[in-house]
């Protein structure tokens, strides 16, 4: 069994520091939303620590990985390969790590842009990535404390930020994380019509 120290120790090697602490904050808050909402908080902690093992590649290294590993790299992912790095890393968190928990891939993989039908352990990982306490953009406090009431509101404040700061810097806005927060709005019944 992979152990969390053969982990940590393999991600010193290849991460900055910078990255390791927030790797190690949404671990540590991961687990924390896991043991709330009733998941594996050991698969949270794995998938905490090593969503963003491709998050320090540039553009021409994300989309080689893409094209090595066989993905389906859409328009917004060429516009944008920083889009990659979940996908990307969830086949490293495989290939690299010897991560074969589906549940956990799948986490790693939709961290970034989310989907329409996340897991319990997507939607704690997608969270735990923007609340982790290294986090300190505005509105972060009021989605920490979302987060423990409502797991679903805190990812409906998630996506709404994001979509924010895509809209502000004039980014692609990925319709998966639309569609991803229009089901979420749906699922709640919170929309008007």
């Amino acid at each position: 069994m992979i152990t969390e120290e053969y982990l940590m120790q393999k991600l010193s090697r290849t991460m900055s520091e910078k990255l390791l602490r927030h790797a190690r904050g949404v671990a540590d808050t991961a687990e924390k939303l896991a043991k709330k909402y009733g998941t594996d908080p050991f698969k949270a902690r794995i998938a905490g620590l090593l969503h963003d093992i491709a998050r320090d590649f540039d553009d021409n290294e994300m989309l080689q990985r893409a094209k090595k590993y066989n993905l389906t790299v859409s328009e917004y992912g060429f516009a944008m390969p920083l889009l990659l790095h979940g996908p990307v890393a969830a086949v490293m968190a495989r290939e690299d790590y010897g991560i074969n928990d589906q549940e956990i891939l799948n986490a790693i993989a939709l961290h970034t842009v989310g989907s329409e039908y996340m897991s319990q352990l997507d939607k704690i990982i997608f969270v735990a990535d923007k609340i982790e306490p290294n986090r300190k953009h505005a509105g972060v406090e009021g989605i920490r404390r979302q987060a423990n009431v409502n797991l679903e509101a805190a990812l409906l404040s998630c996506f709404d930020e994001s979509i924010r700061y895509v809209l502000k810097m004039g980014f692609l806005l990925h319709p998966t994380s639309v569609k991803a927060r229009n089901s979420l709005l749906v699922d709640q019944g919170s929309f008007r019509k």
